[in-house]
């Protein structure tokens, strides 16, 4: 009921005014007598501030000057009253009219494309194919068919097998997949084998076609064959079995690397200055407004910050504000302890196995062995995995 309470007085108005005077407790009273509402009572200074409607401000005061008081406006505040002061002036009601109109003007029109699922077609291609068909930035998202648009796109693309487009808001996602024709494995028309790619110990084989030659635990050497094409006679067939076919099959096994480097004890660092320079740059639809700038430090870093003023994560104004931060820096030359020379190279070796493993690498184990010299650390680090080892041969190659 307080809140209610005091929505209603600022929808009506209110005065503060202040009021002091020897009087000052009996005025208040009288004036509550006479059945005048007053708000927000509270003393400083000896005086007393409170809040009282407008239409009741002139009786009081009225009053006040009977038991001989002092009453002054402090300041006057309410909805009637912004909408009266504001009516006197005619750019108001102008400037809010306009915002409204360019706010639903903004609103109904597309200001960003978002596309995915190209590998093949670049988006450039795709977004000129679009401006042919009536869909661009700044266009009415009104005219805008989707359905009909991801029609046209699958049919001037003959690689794309399916295509959607979406309106959210003044976004378009158009989103796509390639049909990838289908690979002829030349391989399949000529006999392979399955041979080692690396020096391991094998983990497990699967065979869909072919002989296996190797089984679980066995050592191989790179290039030792691991399925072979020739089928296996089972001694039932009429006519002996001559065909040779190509192997396929799954043979992971166990391969041990060694990954060796020296790491200096003197290291050069980055070190920032104090002077740093921010660049801004707008673009509107798809104009750029930028400023031309050379940074004076011979050494810096450049860090662009992108912000897309948007009303809602589904409705992007067309209006992107660029921020270009410019941070010089000085080469330092530190020297770090073996403990921090150490945390520097298992981060290497972090970075080695992420970069040379594939994702179906499993890593068994990662033993690494140091050894201190006056300015160097000498760094050995032995990576166990289990990866595929398995790789196509043709039986030509063999025969060479």
């Amino acid at each position: 009921m307080i809140y209610i309470s005091k929505l209603w007085n600022f929808c009506k108005g209110y005065v503060i005014i202040s009021l002091y005077g020897f009087n000052s407790d009996k005025l208040l009273d009288k004036a509550i007598e006479k059945g005048i509402r007053i708000f927000n009572i509270h003393k400083e200074s000896g005086k007393y501030i409170l809040e009282i409607q407008p239409k009741e401000f002139f009786y009081f005061r009225k009053l006040a000057k009977k038991y001989k008081c002092r009453v002054r406006i402090i300041h006057k505040d309410g909805l009637f009253r912004i909408v009266r002061s504001t009516a006197r002036n005619i750019f108001y009601p102008i400037g809010i009219i306009a915002a409204l109109l360019f706010i639903f003007f903004m609103t109904q029109r597309v200001w960003l494309i978002d596309i995915e699922g190209n590998t093949t077609i670049d988006d450039y291609s795709i977004l000129e194919y679009c401006s042919g068909n009536g869909l661009y930035i700044g266009c009415n998202k009104n005219k805008v068919d989707c359905r009909q648009l991801a029609d046209n796109i699958k049919i001037n693309f003959k690689s794309i097998s399916w295509v959607n487009v979406s309106l959210k808001g003044s976004r378009i996602h158009i989103k796509m997949s390639e049909g990838k024709d289908k690979e002829v494995n030349t391989l399949d028309s000529k006999p392979c084998n399955i041979a080692a790619s690396h020096d391991c110990r094998i983990s497990s084989i699967v065979t869909t076609k072919g002989t296996p030659q190797v089984k679980a635990n066995d050592i191989v050497l790179s290039g030792d064959v691991l399925i072979a094409s020739q089928l296996v006679q089972s001694g039932t067939e009429e006519n002996p079995i001559t065909d040779k076919v190509s192997a396929a099959g799954t043979v992971r096994g166990y391969v041990t690397r060694t990954y060796s480097f020296t790491l200096p004890y003197n290291k050069t660092v980055k070190e920032y200055t104090k002077n740093t320079r921010k660049i801004y740059s707008f673009k509107f639809i798809n104009k750029l407004f930028s400023i031309k700038y050379e940074p004076k430090y011979d050494k810096y870093d450049k860090i662009t910050t992108v912000t897309q003023l948007k009303l809602g994560e589904s409705c992007p104004l067309p209006l992107v504000i660029y921020r270009d931060l410019y941070s010089e820096y000085e080469y330092k030359t530190v020297r770090l302890t073996e403990k921090e020379a150490k945390k520097d190279a298992d981060t290497r070796v972090t970075e080695y196995i992420i970069s040379a493993y594939s994702t179906d690498s499993d890593i068994i184990s990662v033993n690494t062995k140091y050894k201190s010299d006056k300015d160097k650390l000498m760094v050995s680090s032995e990576i166990i995995s289990e990866e595929n080892v398995g790789r196509e041969i043709p039986i030509r190659e063999e025969m060479q």
